[in-house]
């Protein structure tokens, strides 16, 4: 029963991270390319040097919302799939091969992916929106908004990247998550061998 509640809680996490990631970066190409095929305009930040930017704008401003609540739901999974896998390390029979390599494979993959959720939330975002609201804050001089725009892409580009690398990680759990045992309800000792071997009736 305690193994079960473990399984459920563990693919719960895991199924919400994979879910989530892939729903975003499904989501990341469509936003902005709907907003940009419509083209708005934001009048608070009107500048001539903005002309055709104001779409790239709405869209990473949907986006950032987007992530920046997401990668909260990130980090509660990592959390919550650290603690399932610690308890499956209890549980399985560690002298098998077939459930320990899963069980370590799990664990560095789900360390990996953890590093990149954390990488894109303490390093990428925060220069992104710097650079972002660099670019806004001096759209009217192009010798400092150009250089910021171009910063901003880059990062932007960079966070799509690791997206893409958080979701071939997940993946890589889901697909090393299936056929996991416990351990046998009664396992056999070294005593229980000796008492079959000299078995009533036995010389």
């Amino acid at each position: 029963m305690a193994f079960q509640l473990v399984q459920i809680f563990y693919w719960l996490a895991l199924a919400t991270w994979f879910g989530g990631t892939l729903f975003v970066a499904m989501a990341f190409r469509i936003i902005f390319k709907t907003v940009q095929e419509n083209n708005p305009i934001l009048p608070q930040v009107l500048s001539v040097n903005l002309e055709g930017q104001h779409g790239t704008l709405l869209a990473g401003t949907i986006m950032g919302n987007i992530l920046s609540n997401f990668m909260r739901v990130e980090l509660g999974c990592s959390a919550v799939l650290f603690l399932t896998l610690i308890a499956q390390a209890l549980m399985v029979d560690l002298h098998s091969q077939d459930d320990t390599l899963p069980l370590v494979f799990k664990t560095i993959l789900l360390i990996a992916a953890s590093g990149v959720v954390i990488f894109d939330w303490l390093l990428v975002w925060p220069r992104m929106w710097s650079y972002r609201q660099k670019f806004l804050d001096h759209a009217d001089e192009p010798e400092t908004a150009n250089p910021a725009k171009d910063q901003f892409d880059r990062y932007q580009r960079q966070s799509v990247m690791l997206l893409e690398v958080l979701l071939f990680l997940l993946l890589g759990m889901v697909l090393f998550s299936g056929g996991t045992a416990t351990l046998p309800s009664h396992p056999l000792t070294p005593a229980t061998h000796l008492e079959s071997d000299h078995a009533p009736g036995q010389s």
